[in-house]
């Protein structure tokens, strides 16, 4: 008995091993190996955004120095000016004087004119560099959750037009009326199947009829749906908030220029 006992036992704590052993190769080290990737993957991300920070603020001292010269050129001009105004002759001094004085002013319009588009330039390619570079980090370290985020609240948004203004869904069903419309829909990333029976539902609801789908893969859009059916165009995009924070970043960029000793 005790025997059997013992063997019952030893076979236990083999099975209990072996269970231990699998445990670990099965469940424990892939996690621990996919923590590592993703720590892997987030420094990665990191470390792209410090170099395209880098890279931004490269562009700023491009322009600072740019600005300076600009700065050398209109002293110049205005101390060349001065000079052929003194090396007149004083029979002439009076009118030399007036055309001194038109003279300064005409080179100082046109080197500020000169100034003033440089400085747009500049701020317009800058703004387009920053908001290029956000979108790229945006469209690497957004999760999954945003974009479905973005496509429920356009969902939700159609949802809203037919309790709030049934004018307007009125005309876009008229407008439809004798064929069956087609929805376009561009997106970021794919669309589950769910996405895409909810977004069925909610423009045939709309259209008060069936609709086909047309489905696009637009990465550009970095997160989010643009639809159109018929003349109704609807956009819930973070490339769209990106587009329309481009006039703030550059009157943020202006200002922080203006206040540069």
């Amino acid at each position: 008995m005790i025997n059997i006992e013992i063997v019952t036992i030893l076979a236990q704590v083999i099975n209990f091993l072996i269970l231990a052993v699998a445990l670990y190769f099965i469940l424990f080290k892939p996690i621990v190996k996919q923590m590592n990737d993703r720590a892997a993957e987030r420094e990665a991300l990191l470390e792209e955004a410090r170099l395209e920070e880098a890279e931004a603020a490269v562009k700023v001292e491009e322009i600072n120095q740019r600005l300076a010269a600009i700065d050398t050129e209109i002293e110049a001009r205005l101390q060349e000016a001065y000079q052929k105004a003194q090396e007149q002759s004083e029979s002439l001094l009076e009118a030399t004087h007036l055309e001194a004085e038109q003279i300064l002013r005409e080179a100082e319009r046109e080197a500020q004119k000169r100034q003033q588009q440089e400085v747009a330039q500049l701020q317009e390619e800058l703004v387009d560099s920053i908001l290029d570079i956000s979108g790229q980090v945006l469209a690497k370290a957004a999760p999954e959750v945003i974009h479905d985020n973005f496509i429920d609240e356009l969902t939700h948004e159609i949802w809203e037009l037919g309790k709030t203004d049934m004018r307007q869904v009125h005309a876009i069903r008229e407008s439809l009326t004798g064929r069956t419309p087609t929805v376009f829909v561009t997106s970021a990333k794919e669309l589950t199947p769910d996405q895409q029976r909810n977004l069925i539902r909610t423009f045939s609801a709309l259209a008060d009829s069936n609709v086909n789908m047309e489905i696009k893969i637009d990465p550009k859009l970095i997160t989010g749906i643009r639809v159109r059916m018929g003349d109704l165009v609807v956009e819930n995009t973070l490339a769209m908030e990106l587009t329309e924070l481009k006039s703030d970043v550059a009157a943020a960029l202006e200002e922080n220029l203006d206040g540069k000793p």
